[in-house]
This record gives C-alpha cells, structure tokens and sequence, in this order.
C-alpha cells in the first residue's frame, strides 16, 4: 500500500521472494518513540477522527440548534443532567469548525481516564449541539482551544 512503511519499495524483495537469505531492512513508524499524548490531547484527536462517526456513534437524529451557547448552559448541562452512571467523572466540551450553518460541539460525560462514558445501549452520555455564537464568557475559556475538560 503506498505510504505504509511497512509495504516493500519498489525493488525490495519481500518475504514470499525466492532469495530467503536476504532480510528486509528495518523500518519503523516515527512515532513509535514519542510520548503518549495528554489525555485531553487523546479525546480531541480521538474525536476528530470519528468526526460524522460520532455523531453517529451518540445516536442524535439531529443536533440541537442554538442561537447562543453561554457558559452557564454548558455548567447546567452537567450539573442537572449528569447520569447516575457511577463511572461519570466529569465533563468535557469539544467545539469545531467547519459546519455552514454554525458551531458544532459536543458536551460529553467522561470517566476518570478521559473516556466518554456510555449508556447500557453503547450510546455516549451527552448531547451534540450546533451553535450560532458563544458568550463572551465561553469564548474566553475556550481561547482558541477546542477542548475544554469541567471537573
């Protein structure tokens, strides 16, 4: 496959190849050395990577549309609406770019390692929501992040 280092260039012999004696030369992924990222860091990467997948993957029919997200919404959220699932921990929020007709984010419960916590169905805890504007509260705490983590 091109691109994966692991696949043979062209003229390399590969295992199957009638010339047993010759080894492949080693290869390895250049982040195999690096540090795990934070766990913050994880939760975002992980759900940039989903993208679409994890709007699906939170069973919403739609997202809920809002003219104005404030500060206090998010905190009520997970204040009044937290499960009695004994695994939640807290909560995070993670915005994005990119939808035309406004801000999409993602409010989630989590567990003690970052992981979002799911329902008995496999559902996560949570909703996804598409916003007009932020108050200048939760802008402020955003400040450019796209993931904020409420303990």
């Amino acid at each position: 496959m091109a691109g994966d280092p692991y696949s043979p260039r062209r003229g390399e012999h590969d295992q199957n190849s009638n010339d047993s004696n010759k080894r492949r030369p080693h290869r390895f992924r250049h982040w195999a050395n690096e540090p795990p990222p934070e766990p913050a860091e994880a939760i975002a990467a992980a759900l940039h990577l989903l993208g679409g997948m994890a709007i699906k993957l939170a069973q919403v029919p739609r997202p809920l549309h809002l003219n104005l997200l404030t500060f206090d919404e998010v905190v009520r959220y997970f204040v009044e609406d937290r499960p009695s699932a004994p695994e939640v921990h807290h909560g995070a929020l993670l915005t994005g770019n990119g939808f035309p007709r406004g801000i999409p984010c993602l409010q989630l419960f989590v567990d003690r390692g970052n992981r979002p916590c799911l329902t008995p169905s496999g559902a996560p805890y949570g909703r996804f929501m598409v916003v007009q504007r932020m108050d200048d509260e939760l802008r402020s705490l955003l400040a450019g992040r796209e993931l904020v983590i409420f303990t």
